[in-house]
């Protein structure tokens, strides 16, 4: 996420879900490349949430946002109620001094990031560490699914130890 942007656009209602939108897009042409519904059932709290590049925040990235919105999904998402930005470029323990010029992701799915830690107890889970669609939630998915399968199958010694160090017996 080092080069990313994670900006979440709180509404009062889902006006995209009421003229029948989905909330979810791809796109070019705005800061935004990535988007998508993050409202709660029924639309409550409504929301969406989208990912940029950090070279594209500065000043009136709020705004440029919000226009971009309202074009995919209406009026009404012109003016969210609580812009929220994480440029996560901008985090110490997220991104390397060289962040704006990553773009090689060969460690992503490497098979030493796939291998459990502490004599098997401890499996590794997340999108660096799938190795299809590595940096997107399905990436995620695969991951955590991988290592479930990994703790299921691995010797009950394992597992009752694992069981130990999560929730110990009273």
């Amino acid at each position: 996420m080092g080069a990313a942007v994670k900006v979440v656009a709180h509404y009062p209602t889902a006006s995209w879900q009421e003229d029948g939108l989905a909330g979810a897009a791809f796109s070019r042409t705005g800061p935004l490349r990535e988007i998508h519904d993050m409202s709660g059932p029924d639309g409550e709290p409504a929301a969406l949430f989208g990912f940029a590049h950090a070279r594209t925040v500065r000043p009136g990235f709020e705004q440029v946002v919000a226009a971009q919105l309202a074009r995919l999904f209406g009026p009404a998402a012109d003016s969210p109620a609580a812009p929220h930005v994480q440029d996560w470029s901008g985090e110490q323990w997220t991104a390397p001094s060289t962040v704006e010029h990553l773009a090689d992701y060969s460690l992503f799915g490497h098979p030493l990031f796939q291998r459990p830690a502490l004599d098997g107890s401890l499996h590794w889970a997340s999108t660096e560490t799938a190795t299809d669609h590595a940096g997107h939630v399905e990436g995620a998915l695969a991951s955590g699914e991988r290592a479930a399968r990994a703790v299921l199958a691995a010797p009950a010694d394992v597992n009752d130890t694992a069981r130990d160090i999560i929730a110990p017996s009273r």
